[in-house]
């Protein structure tokens, strides 16, 4: 079992009651966490915040998840 769902289980045991499934933004915050800064193009910039607004979450949460998920399906996160 790799770290992410570890720890994502352990946090569904914690919040069971209240909060019944948490998302990969969630568990990616609650894990010990680095800084990274990046410069995108306007262009993916714009996409980004319409992404987030849609989806009622910040950009930062959404280029978490969204590079989580591109590293897992590259085979670098299991």
């Amino acid at each position: 079992m790799s770290f992410l769902q570890t720890l994502l289980h352990e946090l569904q045991e914690q919040l069971r009651s209240e909060h019944p499934e948490i998302s990969a933004g969630q568990v990616a915050e609650a894990a010990e966490s680095e800084r990274v800064n990046v410069t995108l193009p306007a262009g993916v910039m714009n996409r980004l915040k319409q992404q987030a607004l849609a989806e009622g979450r910040s950009c930062s949460s959404l280029a978490t998840f969204l590079i989580e998920e591109g590293l897992r399906r590259h085979g670098s996160l299991q």
